[in-house]
C-alpha cells in the first residue's frame, strides 16, 4: 500500500473563515478517511482532510482518463475524438458569442480534443494540463499545451478572452487561487466558464445528507476523494465574486436517473432513483436543484 500524504484544513480556503460545521459525509480510499466540512460563512462545501503531493499526483495517473474520466460517467477514453465531438461542437457554439479576439485558454485541457476543435473552428488556443500522459498526447496534434498547474504555467494577463474550466475547479487544491489566476489572465471583458459538478445540491444527495446527520450516521464513498470541494450555486458565485469576477449565469442541469455512481445498496440505489424522476422536471423547469452547472461570468473593463 503507498503512503498517504495530506493536509487538513482549519480553515474555509475560499473566504478564510475558521467557523466549520462537521457534514455528514466521507470518502474512505486507501486506509484513508476523507470527512466534508461546511463554512458556516460563505456556504462552501470541502473536504477538510485532502489528498496532496505524490497522493493527489497518483489519483490522477492514466487509469483515471480510461475509468473516471467524467467522473465515471463516460465510457470513452478522454483520447476519443468520435466520442467528444458533438459535444465539444455544442459547447464551442456556446462560446461564440463570446469570442471577441478569439482568444480560448482551457484548463485541465486532458488530451485537448476541445482545444483541437476550437483551432479548426478558428481559435488560437492554449491548455494547460496535469497529466504528463495527457500533455503528450495534446502536443502531438501539435496544441500548446502546458503541464502542471494554472499557477505553474505563469500566463501572460489580460491574455486570453474565454477561459474555459470543464470538470476541474473541484479537483484543485485551491479553488480560490486557481480562479482568482482565471481572473487576471482573462482580458478585461473577458469571460470565465466553469462547468463541473453540483452534486450536494441535487434532491437526492440533499435529503440523504439531512437524514444522515438526523441519525447521526455519514455517507461513506469508497472511492478516491477527487473532489475536494463540492460546491452549490451559491458558494460557486460568492466565490468568483471575490475573485473579481461579475456572474451573468449559472445554468444547472440534472443527470437523469439511470445507473448509480459509487457503490450503494439496492434500496440506496432506488431511492436516489425515485427522487432523481421528481428533481429531473424541477431542474428543467426552475433551474433549481440541479446536479450539474455551468457558470459563465466576466471580468469587469478596467
Amino acid at each position: 500500500m503507498s503512503v498517504l500524504y495530506t493536509r487538513t484544513l482549519e480553515h474555509c480556503l475560499a473566504c478564510g473563515s475558521r467557523r466549520l460545521a462537521l457534514v455528514a459525509m466521507r470518502y474512505e480510499w486507501q486506509d484513508g478517511r476523507f470527512p466534508a466540512a461546511r463554512c458556516r460563512d460563505c456556504g462552501m462545501l470541502f473536504l477538510s482532510v485532502q489528498p496532496v503531493g505524490e497522493t493527489l499526483e497518483r489519483m490522477y495517473s492514466a487509469e483515471y482518463f480510461e475509468q473516471d474520466f467524467r467522473c465515471g460517467r463516460s465510457d470513452a477514453r478522454s483520447t476519443d475524438e468520435a466520442a467528444f465531438r458533438a459535444e465539444n461542437d455544442g459547447l464551442l457554439d456556446r462560446l461564440e458569442p463570446l469570442r471577441a479576439n478569439g482568444r480560448l485558454l482551457e484548463v485541465g485541457c486532458a488530451s485537448g480534443l476541445l482545444l483541437k476543435r476550437a483551432r479548426e473552428r478558428g481559435w488560437q488556443v492554449t491548455g494547460v494540463e496535469l497529466s504528463g500522459e495527457q500533455v503528450a498526447h495534446a502536443r502531438s496534434l501539435g496544441l500548446d499545451v502546458h503541464q502542471g498547474t494554472l499557477e505553474d504555467a505563469k500566463l501572460a494577463a489580460d491574455a486570453y478572452d474565454v477561459v474555459f474550466m470543464g470538470d476541474v475547479l473541484e479537483h484543485v487544491p485551491d479553488c480560490r487561487e486557481t480562479l482568482a489566476e482565471v481572473t487576471r489572465v482573462l482580458a478585461p471583458g473577458g469571460h470565465a466558464v466553469v462547468r463541473g459538478p453540483i452534486t450536494t445540491h441535487s434532491l437526492a444527495r440533499r435529503a440523504g445528507l439531512l437524514l444522515y446527520a438526523a441519525v447521526g450516521r455519514e455517507i461513506v464513498l469508497r472511492e478516491p476523494p477527487y473532489h475536494l470541494w463540492e460546491f452549490r450555486p451559491g458558494s460557486l458565485a460568492r466565490l468568483a465574486r471575490r475573485c473579481g469576477l461579475e456572474v451573468e449565469a449559472i445554468e444547472q442541469s440534472k443527470i437523469p436517473p439511470g445507473r448509480p455512481h459509487g457503490q450503494k445498496s439496492a434500496a440506496q440505489a432506488l431511492a436516489m432513483r425515485l427522487l432523481d424522476v421528481v428533481n429531473l422536471p424541477l431542474t428543467r423547469a426552475f433551474n433549481t436543484l440541479g446536479d450539474r452547472a455551468v457558470m459563465v461570468a466576466r471580468k469587469p473593463l478596467r
